[in-house]
């Protein structure tokens, strides 16, 4: 039995007593259900009655009579009775004792009532709680005061107006939910402001709720304790019910707390250490419930709910979400949460990606969906904006998810797209000035596989079109580069500075394609089916200059070393110190990125036309990094084209040369032993200004006559053998047969020319007289100084 049931049984034997006397009392306590009591007195008198023990047995409710049911009174009627003048003005029980088969165990307590303006009840509980109340009547109003441990009640009544305030408060005790999970002392504090009804006719328990109009406030306003694991959380909040004629028309509910500590339940591989999280969660709406069918909100399909949070991390990270919620349940079971608007913000939060931090500066999103107890559904309502920074570059991204989808039983089903755009106006590198840059690609989801389709443009020209693959394990992508041209990306130029610093390209039109494979676990990666392809190119490396040239080749690559196969290249004129051309070659090549110098070179064909003639090695496979013999063979050369790429006012001879220079490597530099290069019939023509070695002959008749032979020489024989050192000296030994017409009548002569030159300081002074470009120019111009 309920305390109130038992407090009012005994204010009702306690007004029996003072009202009816004693034989009205035992009829009024057997209706009542008392079956036995008994009574000791210690006092009686008109003015003052105490009983020194009261013990009262209840087996049974009270029972009903048709005199009560046919009298049916309203609350002033009841709190307005006048007390009998027989009842004396003090009314003390020392001991008071009630037991019965209806109570779980015996109730003791004390009970005074004092008769007189205002009028007084108090009642004391000692077993089985401590607890006190009191009631005092005054002018039409009632007063309720109890207390029980930590619970306090006040109350006051005008049954005249009906107006009614109550305050209660309770200290709810530490509890240990759970091994991890437990609460400090939660104060909580009601609070009741309304009307109940004077005229209420207690009939029934809904005609007494029914009377009931105002609001009801339940709150936390001390911040309790909740501690999970390691972490701290301080909550406060208030529920609001607003009742008229017994009916909640509408409740509102806040909740706001900050939870600390959380470093202990970060899991280490996640980017963010959150430290703390201020969070706020209401919810308000309309009811229409009875007070009396309370439970059925448990029915209630879908409840409102605006949440905020606010976190932050150890590293100065901020995270904002604030979303407005639908939470579906059935019997206080949850379904599902639906928002039409989720949104985040995120502030200088880092990521680790390629072994470096990415920091988003800024991130917001608004999403839409629905999270229920079996899967996630997402979509963006507005597209998700990010300012990020990477390797000291500041770029913006925007996200549009369009699906997310995650059952939770069932990973491998996840699904999402989404379109994804990043841009950097001033995207820079060591290797690469800045640059425009924008990638823009769809991504769908689908069995742990995300598939992607896009383009990344690099300054105004250079498009890179991709269709990629991306597992958990490897990352798979077809990359297209459409035509662009060398000199519309000027930021080219230093980039093949920085890792090729003696070429320089003044023009190229360039374009290919590759099949990308990168392994996660073990950082590798492979180009496959690639295709270069590079056209009307001009070009330096070093001294040596290349006008109207064409290449297109295949390749594969690794970590390792590059594979280049069935390379076509064209050059329409090659000058280092003399002019080639055009050159034609078909080639493959291995080349060893960690050491270059062990490359290898497969040349299928070719074709080199130069000086009016041919000039061809064999083809075969050539590895720089073993010894090989080169024999370069000469055809046809002319030597008047020699002489016109190269005028001079001294010496002009015509006439061809054909033979063979053979070429030795020994994994380090180039030396020639032993190359000829005969006249082919019917021989040249050489003149020589003889006038200095005139003035130097003086009366020796040997030179006098030399210096006439070469003044206009017809040879009908040259031969010349070629040595080059590893020290880079060139030695040819020429041999001459012929006659001048004009000199002893045409007598045949013989002339041996032995010369030594340094070859690299001749080539360069032959390049820098020429007429090359500026570039060679000043790199000629260096080597020289």
């Amino acid at each position: 039995m309920k305390l109130w049931r038992v407090l009012l049984t005994i204010l009702v034997i306690a007004f029996a007593i003072g009202l009816l006397g004693y034989s009205y009392l035992n009829q009024q306590l057997k209706s009542l259900g008392i079956s036995d009591w008994s009574i000791e007195f210690e006092r009686l008198s008109i003015n003052h009655i105490v009983i020194e023990r009261l013990e009262l047995t209840i087996d049974s409710l009270p029972e009903s009579s048709a005199s009560q049911s046919s009298t049916v009174l309203n609350l002033t009627q009841i709190l307005s009775a006048e007390v009998p003048a027989i009842v004396p003005e003090r009314f003390d029980i020392k001991s008071l004792r009630v037991k019965g088969t209806l109570l779980p165990e015996p109730i003791s307590a004390t009970f005074k009532l004092l008769n007189r303006e205002p009028l007084q009840l108090k009642v004391n509980s000692r077993e089985p709680v401590t607890a006190s109340l009191q009631l005092t009547r005054e002018n039409g109003s009632l007063d309720l005061s109890a207390q029980h441990d930590s619970a306090t009640l006040q109350a006051n009544y005008n049954y005249s107006s009906g107006q009614l305030t109550a305050n209660a408060s309770y200290l709810l005790a530490a509890h240990r939910v759970a091994e991890s999970l437990s609460t400090g002392q939660i104060p909580i504090s009601a609070q009741w402001r309304g009307n109940f009804s004077p005229n209420t006719e207690f009939t029934s328990l809904e005609s007494i709720t029914s009377a009931l109009s105002g609001e009801l406030l339940l709150s936390v306003k001390d911040n309790a304790e909740i501690v999970a694991a390691d972490s701290t959380t301080a909550a406060s909040g208030k529920l609001q019910l607003n009742l008229s004629k017994g009916i909640i028309n509408f409740y509102t509910l806040e909740l706001n707390g900050e939870t600390n500590n959380l470093m202990s339940l970060n899991v280490p591989e996640l980017p963010v250490q959150l430290e703390s999280v201020t969070w706020q969660l209401s919810s308000n709406e309309q009811l229409a419930l009875p007070l009396l069918k309370i439970q059925q909100a448990v029915t209630k399909t879908h409840w409102p709910v605006s949440a905020k949070a606010v976190a932050k991390g150890k590293k100065n990270e901020t995270l904002n979400l604030s979303s407005e919620l639908s939470v579906e349940q059935k019997q206080w079971q949850f379904n599902s949460v639906d928002f039409d608007h989720l949104n985040l913000q995120l502030r200088n939060v880092a990521l680790p990606v390629a072994e470096q931090s990415l920091i988003i500066n800024k991130l917001t999103a608004a999403f839409s969906g629905q999270v229920s107890n079996e899967a996630a559904k997402l979509q963006s309502v507005e597209p998700t904006h990010i300012e990020f920074s990477h390797l000291n570059n500041d770029a913006n991204a925007v996200v549009n998810f369009s699906h997310i989808f995650y059952p939770y039983s069932e990973p491998d089903d996840i699904t999402a797209e989404l379109g994804l755009n990043i841009h950097a106006d001033a995207l820079s590198f060591d290797q690469l000035p800045q640059i425009k840059a924008a990638f823009n690609s769809d991504f769908k989801y689908r069995q742990q596989k995300l598939i992607g389709n896009g383009e990344l443009r690099l300054g105004e020209h250079i498009r890179v079109q991709h269709h990629s693959e991306i597992t958990t394990n490897r990352l798979q992508s077809k990359v297209k580069i459409h035509d662009f041209n060398w000199k519309q990306t000027p930021q080219l130029d230093a980039l093949l500075k920085h890792f090729a610093p003696q070429v320089v390209i003044s023009k190229a039109t360039i374009n290919g394609h590759a099949d990308v494979n990168f392994d996660w676990n073990d950082n590798r990666w492979q180009l496959d089916n690639g295709q270069v392809d590079i056209q009307q190119s001009d070009w330096v490396a070093d001294t040596l200059s290349a006008v109207d040239s064409s290449l297109n080749f295949q390749f594969n690559a690794n970590n390792e070393q590059l594979h280049v196969n069935n390379a076509q290249l064209y050059i329409g004129s090659v000058q280092q110190g003399f002019t080639l051309g055009p050159v034609t070659a078909k080639f493959g090549a291995q080349i060893p990125f960690y050491n270059p110098k062990r490359s290898t070179l497969n040349l299928t064909s070719h074709s080199i036309k130069g000086l009016g003639g041919n000039i061809s090695i064999p083809n075969q496979s050539y590895s720089m990094a073993n010894k090989f013999a080169l024999p370069v063979v000469f055809e046809e050369i002319s030597l008047g084209e020699l002489m016109r790429q190269y005028p001079s006012n001294k010496v002009a001879i015509d006439g061809n040369v054909s033979g063979t220079i053979p070429v030795h490597w020994d994994s380090n530099q180039f030396t020639v032993d032993r190359g000829y290069l005969n006249a082919l019939a019917p021989g040249g023509h050489l003149q020589v200004d003889s006038s200095a070695l005139v003035s130097v002959a003086g009366n020796n008749p040997s030179l006098q006559t030399l210096a006439g032979v070469l003044s206009n020489f017809y040879y009908q024989q040259l031969s010349t053998v070629i040595d080059y050192d590893k020290n880079g000296k060139l030695t040819l030994a020429v041999k001459l047969k012929g006659s001048n017409p004009e000199v002893e009548n045409g007598r045949p002569v013989e002339l041996n020319v032995n010369l030594e030159e340094d070859l690299p300081a001749l080539m360069k002074g032959l390049t820098l007289s020429n007429s090359l470009n500026e570039a060679i120019r000043k790199r000629v111009q260096q080597k020289i100084n």
